[in-house]
């Protein structure tokens, strides 16, 4: 298939948020465009909110008023699909109901050349079902656009078992040429981002069921520890409750309703009660002028210890490891397994999946958990959750060293894998599955995640700095504890054998 990709003819179905974006980050490619929708006033609201996103640039000084110009000379509305038959791109962004669009394909194909490109910006329909009634499957590509697509730099390109490569490199290239970062992925339930991001608001409905901490609480601990840009909650809350629910059954339902997958009963009555975050006034959260929402609760200032030991620094990550050598209060390296020896007693030990109290009985010593942070140096928080028989003296000298760091603290419930520790771990695992199964590449997971949902390393990337022994162990000690709901991916462990 030959075709010329500088400026050759772009149709676009859909004149919603998602259609109108992907619409005008064409046209400001340089392509003609021509937009449809069965309704004319959803096609004039498309065009006016274009004009008016590329005003606000013009204002920025993000474009030229002659490059705003010729971005509408470049649009163009249609009232009937006949119209788009100069079309060589068509690209469907319409109802996510598969039966619709397939509908909509059948007729593209009777009306349009046969060598036209049929693309589809679904989130999660198998194009393998998408394209079983077309005449020519091998012209269907998935082009998966992220909100908002003028802006969002990931595009997920999926190929169906039919799919030609020369279909899927030709807009492969042309997302490129438009300014985006596309990652080839094989038709899953999910792709990459629906699917890898699932443990990211699970752990933490799963982290607020057993009680480890509030909604506040763990959406502070992302963002401070894991440097999210958003917790769980509030994005949830943005996203809407009643999307994210919806997503999370359908890929539960595609994989044959796998633990790791359930839907979050607590999420279920939010939307059943019509609590559906941002858009309703409240989800997790309140909004509006006299919305009340809890405040995160940082543990009381305390002194630090005299001093304290690390028993075996060579076990703690590196970021870890500078940040208590240089502490002002006196400090010792010892050989060790990786603990941090208390004056009183106790020790401070980075979470490896366990409870504190288990671990406590394990070694013998009490144990006070410490989470996981991507990076330990620059986090601004550090999360402590002490075992059951901890004593207080013994905590609050774990406190008052990380807070003469300059760290404030969280101080959670003692939850097997913490908050951050369990859901990296997790999302790792789920990332690894997809390569195990040949969906994508790790490269193309890792850019997927950073580039779609903004993640500040790609889930194999953080694995391999946290230490692929360390990913498997916590997931292993989960395992113990839910068989279910936690299995380590065999990718995974071959990791660990050429370690």
């Amino acid at each position: 298939m030959q075709i010329e990709l500088n400026n050759y003819p772009v149709a676009v179905l859909g004149a919603g948020t998602m259609g109108e974006g992907i619409a005008q980050t064409a046209a400001s490619a340089g392509h003609p465009v021509m937009l449809y929708d069965v309704s004319q006033q959803q096609l004039e609201t498309a065009f006016e909110n274009i004009a008016k996103r590329l005003e606000r640039s013009v204002k920025k000084g993000k474009i030229t008023v002659e490059k705003r110009d010729q971005i509408l000379k470049n649009l163009s509305p249609r009232k009937t699909l006949g119209e788009l038959d100069q079309a060589k791109l068509v690209i469907e962004a319409i109802i996510e109901d598969i039966a619709i669009k397939q509908e909509v394909f059948c007729k593209l194909e009777l009306l349009l050349a046969d060598d036209v490109i049929l693309a589809t910006n679904t989130s999660s329909i198998d194009l393998n079902k998408m394209g079983s009634v077309l005449k020519r499957p091998q012209h269907l590509v998935g082009m998966h656009f992220f909100n908002p697509a003028p802006i969002m730099a990931l595009v997920e390109i999926v190929r169906s078992k039919d799919t030609t490569s020369a279909v899927a490199d030709i807009v492969f290239t042309l997302a490129e040429k438009w300014g985006k970062s596309p990652v080839n992925v094989r038709s899953s339930p999910g792709f990459i981002v629906n699917r890898v991001a699932r443990p990211f608001y699970s752990e933490a409905l799963e982290v607020l069921k057993e009680g480890g901490t509030d909604v506040a609480g763990c959406d502070t601990i992302m963002r401070d520890c894991g440097f999210f840009r958003m917790g769980p909650f509030e994005l949830m809350d943005l996203i809407g409750l009643d999307v994210n629910y919806s997503v999370t059954c359908q890929i539960w339902e595609s994989y044959q309703r796998h633990p790791r997958f359930a839907p979050s009963e607590l999420q279920k009555e939010l939307v059943d009660s019509g609590h559906l975050g941002r858009k309703s006034g409240k989800g997790f959260f309140e909004y509006g002028e006299n919305a009340e929402n809890a405040f995160v609760q940082n543990a009381l200032q305390t002194s630090a210890p005299d001093s304290f030991i690390i028993e075996g620094p060579e076990h703690l990550p590196d970021s870890l490891r500078k940040l208590l050598e240089g502490s002002s209060v006196t400090v010792e390296n010892t050989h060790g397994n990786g603990y941090i020896r208390l004056p009183e007693g106790g020790v401070i030990v980075p979470s490896n999946g366990k409870s504190s109290t288990d671990r406590s009985v394990e070694i013998g010593q009490t144990v006070i958990s410490l989470d996981l942070c991507l990076d330990f140096e620059q986090t601004p928080r550090i999360v402590l959750a002490p075992s059951f028989e901890c004593l207080e003296i013994v905590f609050l000298q774990a406190v008052g060293l990380f807070q003469s760091l300059g760290k404030q603290v969280s101080v959670i419930k003692d939850v097997a894998g913490m908050v951050l520790t369990r859901t990296v771990a997790m999302l790792a695992n789920e990332a690894s599955l997809l390569v195990q199964e040949e969906v994508a590449d790790a490269a193309g997971v890792n850019l997927a995640m950073r580039k779609g949902v903004n993640y500040p390393v790609g889930p194999l990337e953080w694995g391999e700095q946290w230490g692929w022994n360390s990913v498997v162990e916590t997931l292993d000690n989960l395992h113990q504890l839910n068989p279910e709901r936690y299995q380590t991916s065999e990718w995974l462990r071959q990791k660990i054998k050429l370690i």
